[in-house]
């Protein structure tokens, strides 16, 4: 199976997943408050509706603490946005129908941000650092994001993994599905670029300049998972193998599964 039909996959079955589990909890809840011979609350039933709880207002916590990290920060980038800048490099990639802003910033800035019309930010810093064609590089490997709705699908699992962080094979999927968006990202540059010299050049360069100032917002280009990306580039022709560590997290989830079916049946 190819990496983008995994994700895909990856992606629905952990939607499903959450909603079995979700529909387990509920029909445990009802059929306890439906009980007529349940005398006071079992301490299955309390610690139930506490992770119910808990889940429900990290759904919520995210939401809006996403709604309000989008705005404040596309607010500061159209602040100090380089208006010239911002014109000359909307007119030279008009093909990608994807708007671009130029930062004034001496960080390293290159994400694209916004879901349900995702735009391309980059900072003065990297127009400084990199060559012409590095730059294109990093701009198709956001446009890819863009395209693809990388932000929507990420913010939506990373709401799933922190609601429900009490499921251990949420954050190992999580890990597994953001480093292969940045790998296909990366694919997706190197086929239009037509060579992986230059995303190599920039991903050797951003290595090299590992102390260098970034913005929190920045976690597309310069992430953790560098070393899959290096060797991507190194070797393009060769699917990389991203380790993901499921056996243990997986049956410590089914059990977990398995005690709230048992104690809804009881």
């Amino acid at each position: 199976m190819n990496p983008p039909v995994k994700l895909k996959w990856i992606f629905a079955l952990m939607i499903i997943c959450m909603a079995l589990f979700s529909m387990q909890m509920g029909i445990f809840v009802a059929r306890q408050m439906g009980d007529e011979k349940l005398h006071g609350f079992t301490l299955t039933f309390v610690l139930l509706i506490m992770v119910a709880l808990y889940t429900l207002i990290r759904v919520i916590w995210r939401m809006i603490t996403q709604t309000y990290f989008s705005r404040k920060w596309l607010k500061l980038f159209y602040a100090i946005k380089h208006d010239r800048l911002t014109k000359r490099f909307n007119y030279k990639y008009r093909s990608l129908k994807t708007e671009i802003i130029v930062v004034k910033d001496d960080a390293f800035v290159a994400l694209a941000i916004g879901m349900r019309r995702p735009k391309i930010v980059v900072s003065t810093a990297v127009l400084d650092i990199f060559s012409d064609d590095e730059v294109k590089a990093i701009l198709l490997h956001e446009w890819h994001h863009c395209l693809n709705r990388d932000n929507f699908k990420l913010f939506l699992m990373t709401m799933l993994t922190e609601a429900f962080a009490y499921w251990p094979i949420m954050k190992p999927i999580y890990r597994y599905y953001q480093t292969w968006t940045e790998l296909l990202a990366d694919r997706f540059a190197i086929r239009q670029m037509g060579s992986e010299l230059h995303l190599a050049s920039v991903l050797l360069k951003l290595s090299k300049l590992g102390g260098m100032k970034q913005h929190a917002a920045s976690v597309h280009f310069a992430n953790t998972t560098m070393h899959y990306r290096i060797m991507q580039v190194l070797e393009p022709d060769k699917t990389v193998k991203v380790k993901i560590a499921l056996r243990r997290p997986l049956l410590a989830s089914l059990s977990l599964l398995l005690l709230f079916m048992l104690g809804g049946d009881s």
